[in-house]
């Protein structure tokens, strides 16, 4: 989708798309041209996506329920199934309540450029 920068302040782009819509962008220093448009994307106005031919309202089916064991024992994932990089952006970015005290103290971009930050530090390889 075409995009146009409109506005631009110290470490973020007010960036215009095609179809009228608009966001704040943050941009950070160490950003190329191809980093900031992987972030512009993350904004964009999302295409729309219509439904598959066999699906319409008022459709009725029938589904076989699957019986729960009453002794079943659900164990959650451990850090230990997550790749390193995982948990070092999920120990970098904190517990939720220093997220929003962060937030709360600092503003939402600068979350955001936080965040941006994290994903620099710890990269998905």
């Amino acid at each position: 989708m075409d995009y146009t920068i409109t506005e631009l302040s110290e470490g973020e782009a007010v960036v215009t798309f095609a179809d009228g819509a608009w966001a704040n962008v943050p941009v950070l220093t160490e950003d190329t041209k191809e980093t900031f448009e992987e972030r512009v994307q993350g904004y964009a106005t999302k295409l729309p996506q219509s439904n598959p031919a066999w699906i319409a309202a008022s459709q009725t089916g029938s589904i076989t329920q699957i019986e729960f064991e009453a002794n079943a024992v659900v164990t959650p994932a451990s850090d230990d199934d997550n790749p390193a990089w995982l948990n070092a952006r999920i120990a970098a970015y904190g517990d939720p309540r220093s997220q929003i005290e962060f937030i709360t103290e600092n503003g939402m971009a600068a979350w955001q450029e936080e965040v941006e930050n994290i994903k620099l530090a710890h990269p998905r390889p």
